[in-house]
C-alpha cells in the first residue's frame, strides 16, 4: 500500500516531535544533574563553615557568660518571671507549666545581662507566688531603668510566635524595648506578632505590673506553650533566646541612656553586616562557575 503525501508528512511530523521530546528530556536530565551537583558542592563548601560558625558562636556565648565585667556599673534591669507557686500560668501538654519555662529563661537572661555590666533584679528566683502589682512595685523600688516581664502564650493550639504588651501610656521607651525584643526573637526563628498597648481585651486598661512601673516596660510572650514549633524553638535554643533578649535590652538601654555607646554599637553592627555580605558574595562567586551560562545552554540545545 502506497502512502499518500499527507500520510508521509504526518509520519515525519510525529518523528520530529518525538525527537524534540527526547531532546527536551535529555536537557531536563542534564540541568537536573547540574543543579544536584551545585547543591552537593554548596553543602561541601558551606557545611564546614556553618559548623565552625556555630562552634565559634557557642564559644562566644560561653565566654560572654563567664566573663567578668570590668567597666563602670551600667544600671539596673528588672526581670520578672511571670506566675509562680500556686499560679502555674498556662499549661501545655505533659503538664508543661508556664511558670517553669519563664523562670529558666529569666535565669539565663540574667546571666547575660550581668556579663554586659548590668545589675539584675528578679521578682523571683524560685517557684514562688507573687502578686502582679507587687512585682511592679519591686521594680520601682529597685531603681531599675528597664522592666521585662517574661510569659508564654496559649491559644488552644491556634497561635504561634512572640508578641509584647506595653503600658497604655504607650511611651517611646516601652515601644522601643518591645520592638527590639520582638526583632531579636524573630531572628531566632519565632514568628513575629504585634505590640499591644494595654491588655489583650482592653487597650485602655493595663496589666497590673505595667500599671505600676515607672520605667519603660514590656510584658513579653515568648511563644505559645501549646504550639510544638514554638516549644521546640524555646527548648532547643534556650540560651540563644536568652542572649537575644539580653542583647535587645542592652540595645534599648544604650539608645535611651548611653547614646555614645549606641552610636558605636551601630557602627560595629554595620561593619559586621558588611563583612557577612562579603563572605556570602565570595562563596557565591566560588560556585558561580558551575552554573551553566545562557550561551552554553544554547549550544547544548543545538
Amino acid at each position: 500500500m502506497q502512502l499518500t503525501d499527507a500520510e508521509i508528512k504526518e509520519i515525519l511530523a510525529r518523528k520530529k516531535m518525538r525527537k524534540k521530546m527526547q531532546q527536551r528530556r535529555k536537557r531536563r536530565r542534564a540541568l537536573l544533574f547540574v543543579l544536584l551537583l551545585i547543591i552537593v558542592v554548596l553543602i561541601v563548601i558551606l557545611k564546614p563553615a556553618v559548623r565552625i560558625s556555630e562552634r565559634l558562636e557557642k564559644q562566644h556565648q560561653k565566654a560572654a557568660r563567664e566573663a567578668s565585667y570590668t567597666g563602670p556599673p551600667r544600671g539596673t534591669i528588672f526581670i520578672d518571671p511571670g506566675h509562680g507557686g500556686m499560679d502555674s500560668g498556662s499549661v501545655g501538654d505533659s503538664k508543661r507549666y508556664e511558670k517553669d519555662d519563664v523562670l529558666k529563661l529569666a535565669t539565663e537572661v540574667r546571666s547575660y545581662l550581668e556579663s554586659y555590666g548590668f545589675t539584675v533584679v528578679m521578682s523571683r528566683t524560685e517557684d514562688k507566688e507573687i502578686d502582679r502589682e507587687t512585682r511592679g512595685k519591686m521594680a520601682n523600688d529597685s531603681g531599675a531603668r528597664l522592666f521585662i516581664s517574661l510569659h508564654r502564650n496559649k491559644a488552644d493550639g491556634n497561635g504561634q510566635g512572640v508578641e509584647a504588651f506595653i503600658p497604655k501610656r504607650n511611651d517611646e521607651g516601652s515601644r522601643l524595648l518591645a520592638e527590639n525584643l520582638l526583632d531579636a526573637l524573630e531572628k531566632q526563628g519565632f514568628a513575629k506578632r504585634r505590640i499591644h498597648t494595654g491588655t489583650l481585651n482592653d487597650p485602655s486598661a493595663d496589666y497590673e505590673e505595667n500599671a505600676v512601673v515607672t520605667m519603660p516596660a514590656v510584658l513579653l510572650e515568648a511563644g505559645f506553650i501549646d504550639n510544638d514549633m514554638d516549644n521546640a524553638l524555646f527548648d532547643d535554643h534556650l540560651s540563644e533566646n536568652a542572649q537575644a533578649i539580653a542583647k535587645a535590652a542592652d540595645k534599648t538601654y544604650m539608645t535611651l541612656y548611653e547614646p555614645e555607646k549606641a552610636a558605636q554599637a551601630a557602627e560595629e553592627e554595620a561593619r559586621a553586616e558588611k563583612l557577612s555580605k562579603e563572605i556570602l558574595n565570595t562563596t557565591l562567586e566560588a560556585v558561580s562557575g558551575l552554573i551553566p551560562t545562557h550561551s552554553k545552554e544554547t549550544e547544548f540545545e543545538k
